[in-house]
């Protein structure tokens, strides 16, 4: 073999090894995006923000499904009260 093969092989070899860790470094990312998110989501306001608002969100409490806890602002449910974590693509 001549030296491009054999560096050619070895950078194959290399990138196939390498690319298990990869996918675990990407599976930790995932994980800790969907765990910051659900901290968000456990979020209680300790304070009154405003006589019929609790949480400050924006929906009155009479209508609010959790008025101690905000309304996620992501275009899912967000007429609810309660924060919700959807999983996304990523790129917004």
């Amino acid at each position: 073999m001549d030296r491009r093969a054999i560096i050619t092989v070895a950078a194959a070899a290399l990138l196939v090894a390498s690319l298990p860790v990869t996918w675990g470094i990407a599976d930790v990312r995932e994980s800790q995006a969907v765990e910051e998110k659900t901290a968000d989501v456990r979020k209680v306001v300790d304070q009154r923000h405003a006589p019929s608002d609790y949480d400050g969100d924006g929906i009155n409490d009479s209508s609010d499904n959790c008025p101690r806890r905000p309304e996620t602002e992501n275009g899912f449910q967000d007429d609810d009260g309660c924060p919700d974590v959807v999983a996304t693509t990523g790129a917004s």
